[in-house]
């Protein structure tokens, strides 16, 4: 027995050596060379998101490998894959056309603004009135920033139809076939392929993504279009979003509304740590000038003073009073009409009641989100689109 105590024994030469490649020490004969592997890991934040986290899993198994043969292998197979990755986000920018802004549009003249803005913010407020363009140029905007190249822009929709045709606008504008650089996916019908940068959908496409991805890997910027309607959808997004934006610093959102209280998306994604509000861009005019006439379907507000309180039609329904704005339209001259209703039903009502007008160099067109898409409407007739969405492109609508 030793006369010192048990704790301390006597010597300094009687410890057991350290295992090699135990906790505090680097490996010596086994696992990975640390120099390599850190070299690797450097390299992994130019990559692509998801390549970043699939290879950042391996290099941590790399660390793991005690066997040397086995340990090289695998070294070699991870450094092929980043300089593959490497190669095919190269090419991926490369891929992408130069936007071009049509001056026309009132949100071309913010361009500068909304850019400085999304580059110094992760969150960015845009609020502009209906037919500004915020939806066609502020994903061109995003990929003039770099964005789309490491992840996919993703660009939600509140209408099937919509999610269609933003994409095909975009896709038109910036000069590529339709899932390529731009995609879009709806319920059954999914057109994102391995080159596509921004990547349309409906909101309730992102929802369930949400189930499979927990931190949106697959996107480095988000916008969320018609954020002022307030659906279920689109609030659980924004409510989940407060959430995930702290463990996603590099994830960029953009919310779009119309000029109907935007402080309070901007309270809502306000900076946890400054407790400012998140900027608000606001984008004035619109492409084309609206003159609002308000016709009620039942007008109570009889002046007092008439004698004629029987012309009232107290019988009149929402599909009538259509009928009547229409005809009033018409004795305007010629141009598009746009109706904006609820539902299939309501609009096969009012597309059969317009049809029983016999409205002369009129065509009806019925759109909802089933409905297939219609070859032409024509050139020469006016068109009267019965919708909830998919206006057809004129140079005056009403």
């Amino acid at each position: 027995m030793h006369p010192e105590h048990p704790d301390h024994p006597a010597g300094t030469d009687t410890a057991a050596p350290r295992r090699a490649g135990g906790r505090g020490g680097a490996p010596a004969g086994g696992g990975a060379p640390a120099g390599e592997v850190s070299a690797l890991a450097a390299r992994l934040p130019a990559l692509a998101l998801r390549d970043e986290e699939r290879l950042g899993r391996r290099l941590e198994g790399l660390r793991k490998v005690r066997e040397p043969e086995k340990r090289e292998r695998q070294l070699a197979a991870v450094t092929g894959e980043v300089e593959a990755a490497e190669l095919r986000l190269a090419n991926r920018r490369a891929s992408i056309p130069t936007p071009v802004y049509p001056e026309s549009l009132p949100v071309s003249a913010r361009r500068e603004d909304i850019l400085a803005a999304i580059r110094d913010n992760q969150v960015v407020v845009i609020a502009g009135e209906t037919g500004s363009g915020k939806t066609t140029q502020i994903p061109k905007i995003c990929l003039e920033l770099g964005r789309g190249v490491r992840g996919l822009i993703g660009h939600t929709q509140p209408r099937r139809i919509a999610a269609r045709t933003v994409a095909e606008r975009v896709a038109e504008e910036l000069g590529t076939d339709l899932g390529s650089t731009v995609g879009w996916k709806v319920r059954f019908t999914d057109q994102v392929g391995p080159d596509t940068a921004v990547k349309v959908m409906t909101d309730g496409i992102l929802l369930a993504e949400i189930q499979n991805d927990r931190l949106l890997r697959q996107y480095d910027t988000l916008i969320i279009d018609e954020a002022h309607e307030r659906s279920l959808n689109i609030d659980f997004i924004l409510g989940y979003l407060k959430q995930l934006l702290p463990k996603r610093p590099d994830l960029k959102l953009v919310i779009t509304s119309a000029t109907i209280d935007p402080e309070r998306f901007a309270h809502h994604f306000a900076d946890p740590r400054s407790g400012e509000d998140a900027p608000i861009i606001e984008v004035s005019g619109r492409t084309f000038p609206v003159e609002v006439r308000y016709r009620p379907v039942v007008d109570d507000a009889v002046d007092e003073e008439s004698d004629a309180p029987d012309d009232i039609d107290r019988d009149r329904d929402q599909v009538q009073a259509i009928c009547d704005a229409v005809d009033e339209l018409g004795e305007e001259g010629q141009g598009d009409i746009l109706v904006f209703l609820s539902g299939e039903r309501e609009i096969r009502d009012t597309a059969d009641a317009l049809e029983k007008q016999n409205l002369r160099f009129t065509e009806i067109v019925p759109l909802y989100g089933g409905c297939p898409r219609p070859s032409s409407t024509g050139s020469s007739s006016s068109t009267t689109a019965a919708g909830s969405c998919w206006p057809p492109m004129s140079p005056r609508p009403r």
